[in-house]
């Protein structure tokens, strides 16, 4: 298989990944300190095979500016939330409308990266096997 520049997204989402999503879950659940339990090492192998499993895929992806654009809505979401909650403003009704936000664009994210996958990917793929199938059928 060689590589095409499509894949280097792939290629970063792998290599960065589950590096930063393990950063993020040992700040946000402040989970530092556990050493000597097999916590950080489940975390960390479940965190490596999902990132995987989605540089994997990416080179399907043909549509990144709507999905890099609903990564910024979340991250931009997520950052406006945790500053109305530490300015104290976390339970009014901008706050809640930042968090609806975020889990609007949350599920988008959800919905529209599958929906690549299978209609870059799979659906064309399941075309091709047909196609070749009819064409050794017809020959025989």
């Amino acid at each position: 298989m060689r590589f095409h520049r499509s894949d280097i997204p792939g290629l970063l989402i792998a290599v960065v990944g589950p590096v930063g999503l393990m950063l993020v879950f040992l700040a946000s659940f402040e989970t530092w300190d556990h050493h000597g339990t097999p916590l950080l090492g489940a975390m960390a192998g479940n965190l490596a095979v999902g990132a995987g499993l989605i540089a994997a895929f990416s080179r399907y992806i043909r549509n990144w500016d709507a999905i890099l654009g609903l990564v910024l809505i979340l991250v931009v979401s997520a950052g406006l939330v945790i500053t109305l909650q530490q300015t104290g403003d976390g339970s009014s009704g901008v706050a809640d409308t930042f968090k609806w936000v975020a889990v609007v664009a949350f599920l988008a994210l959800n919905v529209l990266v599958p929906l690549q996958y299978l209609t870059n990917g799979f659906i064309p793929w399941f075309n091709r096997r047909e196609a070749a199938r009819a064409a050794a059928e017809s020959e025989a």
